[in-house]
This record gives structure tokens, sequence and C-alpha cells, in this order.
């Protein structure tokens, strides 16, 4: 029995009208249906983690900090010993930009309330001039310019927890260390010139953005953190590292320097986590659909015991038939993946609209239902990816070779599964079943 008999015995089995055939279609489209919300996964997962993770290194942690530990007291002698540091680090080969900020934690008040905010005091041109912040920033309300030393620029969740829009004042409120050991607070005032989002709340949503010179009167060096972020061409590079060792080769002992992969290991240590963890439950849908297919099998392969049997009566041997089975397992796992993964694909590039419509479809029977009972409670919209914790929109890519992955493996896993069975038709006896029947 030849390969090609092999292969069109196993087709015959699609064709011909038999309950049996009825069993591998069903298989075939449970195994499709389980291929389906894994792409999605994978699709959100990456394109999540993909956003998450550009946010964090273009805005917050750079792609390098060369952090100071021994500031000079003297904001003008510190701020010009920084920028003479920048333009150094930006002669080496590799850096594209390097921007000096300060940051620390400060009390702030609005006109409703007050919160704990993260002041990032940094260059004048940082939010308009660098193509990242340009890019991610979203501005719902005035500008990202800070246009004189008492503007700022502040996150929209913060601006609406304490009540603050455009024009309107903020006091930020910090702590400043006498001579004779004293805590005293300082107040100083600022106009709000621009509010914004990158999207990413739990990163944006604390943040105060105001002019390097102005920074240095209002955070004490002993409550923050005094550094060069450092932009490369790119950060995913293995020549990232070679431009770390250089850069703390020269800022020698004034620097401590750090990448990005050091300075968030924990943040990406749990993104990587959670998608290996979403991705082994979807793939154990996939392993329960896929033993539908030796399920199917072993009803073919009883069903067809008189036909086997009549096959090796004429030649046909025990790798024939064996082939065949093992063929009938492939092409329904075939038939699963043409059918999931298009629809897989489709569902995972409409993410953020099925999600809105989701969305709406469970506020709007909430809504009805708290109407028909004629509840006077008020209600909260339900939010299915919580804007605190994950992003607000997902930028959707397409991850082709983990989508490749998934079909290839899931035609391997069908061929595993429908080996027992086929092994079991190839080795039935002729004369036994010929009694028997």
């Amino acid at each position: 029995m030849t390969l090609k008999s092999s292969f069109l015995y196993a087709i015959r089995f699609f064709t011909s009208k038999t309950r049996a055939r009825k069993n591998l279609l069903a298989s075939m489209f449970c195994v499709g249906l389980s291929i389906i919300p894994l792409i999605v996964v994978i699709v959100v997962s990456d394109s999540m983690i993909d956003g998450m993770t550009e946010r964090i290194i273009e805005l917050s942690s750079f792609h390098i900090q060369a952090i100071e530990y021994r500031a000079d007291s003297d904001a003008k002698k510190e701020i010009a010993f920084l920028a003479d540091t920048a333009e150094k680090i930006k002669n080496i080969s590799g850096v594209k930009n390097a921007y000096a900020e300060r940051s620390g934690m400060v009390l702030v008040a609005g006109k409703t309330a007050r919160s704990g905010a993260t002041v990032r005091a940094v260059e004048a041109d940082l939010l308009t001039a660098n193509p990242s912040f340009s890019r991610l920033f979203t501005v719902h309300e005035g500008t990202l310019e800070l246009k004189t030393p008492k503007s700022a620029v502040i996150g929209q969740a913060l601006s609406k927890k304490i009540g603050a829009g455009i024009g309107d004042s903020i006091r930020l409120i910090s702590a400043r260390t006498l001579s004779d050991g004293k805590i005293v607070p300082k107040v100083v005032t600022f106009t709000v010139e621009g509010i914004c989002s990158c999207g990413y709340q739990e990163l944006d949503a604390l943040w105060i953005f105001v002019p390097l010179e102005t920074g240095f009167d209002i955070l004490a060096t002993s409550v923050s953190r005094l550094f060069i972020g450092v932009e490369t061409d790119d950060a995913f590079s293995p020549d990232l590292y070679r431009i770390q060792n250089q850069i703390a080769a020269l800022t020698k002992k004034d620097f401590s320097v750090y990448n990005w992969e050091q300075l968030n290991d924990s943040t990406y240590t749990n993104f990587r986590t959670s998608k290996v963890l979403l991705v082994l439950i979807m793939f154990l849908i996939v392993l329960v659909a896929s033993v539908n297919i030796s399920s199917s099998l072993v009803m073919i392969v009883m069903e067809r015991r008189r036909e086997t049997a009549i096959l090796k009566s004429v030649g046909a041997n025990h790798a024939g038939i064996r082939n065949a089975f093992i063929l009938t397992g492939f092409f329904t796992g075939l038939g699963g993946v043409l059918i999931g993964t298009p629809v897989g694909i489709l569902c995972g590039l409409k993410v953020n609209e099925i999600i809105l419509f989701m969305e709406k479809a469970v506020n709007f029977f909430m809504e009805l239902a708290a109407n028909l009972s004629f509840s006077k409670k008020e209600l909260i919209p339900v939010k299915l990816l919580n804007p605190e914790y994950y992003m607000s929109y997902i930028p959707v890519k397409i991850p082709v070779a983990e989508i490749a992955l998934i079909a290839a493996g899931t035609l391997v896993l069908s061929v595993i599964v429908s080996i027992l069975p086929a092994v079991k038709a190839g080795r039935e006896k002729p004369l036994e079943i010929m009694r028997k029947s």
C-alpha cells in the first residue's frame, strides 16, 4: 500500500456519509474553536506587554540611567555639571540623546483634593523635542511646553483626582531639612499648562513635570533621585551593554549606571510569567480538543474493521493502514488550524472593539436590571480591563512567528494523538475479523 493509497483512504473518511465522519468534523471544529482563544491571548498579551514595556523604557526609566549619588549642594553648579556630563555621554557611539532629571515624591493639593505625586523635574524641551514623549503622550488639554519656571504638566488621572484643570494653580508640598536638623514643609505653587496621558495609568497616574531648575528648589537631595536618562539607537540591542560600560567608564565614581532591564527586572519578570501562565492554560484547552481526534479515530477503527480486513486481504500492509489513520488525524488538525487561525487573528485585530462592545453590553444589562428592580443605587460602570492596571487601548501587533508555532504545534499534537488508534488499526488481523463478522 503506497503513501498515495493511504492518502486517498484517509480522504474517504471525510467524504463518506457515516457517523465517524461527523465525529471527525466535530473534532476539527473543536480544535479550531480551541485555537481561537489561544491566538487571542497571544496577540493581547504580546501587544499589551510590548506597549507597557515601550512606555516604561521610553518615558520612565530610559534605556540607560546614570544615577548620581554625590550631588553638589549648589543647584547651578550641579545643573552645569549634569549638562556637561550629558554632552560627553552623547558623544558615545550608539547614544541618541541624554537628559538630566531629578525626581521625588511630594504632596500635591488641587481644588478638591490632595494626593501623593511624583515630581519629575526635566529639561524644558524633553516633552516636546523628544520623539518618544511626543509620540506616546496624548495631550488631553493644553500643551506639553513648560513655558515658565512655575509651569507644570500633570497626568490625566491625577488631574481628575485633585480637580485641577488648565490654568489652575496646584501646590506642591515637599520636606526640607534645615541646618539644625529640623524638617519643615516647603510649599511651591505651579500653574497647570497641560494634562496628558500615555495610556498606561499605573505608570503616569502620579506624574507632575516641572522645569529642572525649579525641581532643585522643591526637592531635597535626601528625598529625591538625580540621574541622566540615556536614549540609544535600540533598547533591545546587545550593543546596549557596551554603551552601559562606556558610560560607567566615563562617569567613573560619580554615577552608578544601570540599563532598563536592571531597573525594571521585577516588572518585566511579572509580565513574562503572566504571559506563560495564560498561554499554558489556553494550551490545555487545545490539548483537550486534540484528544477528541483520538476518540474519533477510535470510532473509525471500530466502524471500519471489516473494510480494513478486506484491504489487508487484497495486499494492504500494516504500515499503509497505519499511515492512513495518522493522515486522518493530521487532516483533522489541519482543518482546525485553517478554521481557527484566521478567526483568531481577526479577533485579535479587533480586540479593542470586542472589549468595548462587551463592556457596553454588560453595562446595558446591569442598568436594565437596576431599572426593572427600581433600585436607586448608583451603578459603577464595568471595565473589563481596568485602566488603572492595564492599557486603556491595546496597540495590537500580530506575532506571526508565535502564531505559526501554535499552528505547527497543533498539527504535531494531532499526529501524536492519532498514533495509538492508527497502530491499533494497522495490527488488526483480517482472518480474526472475518471470523467474528
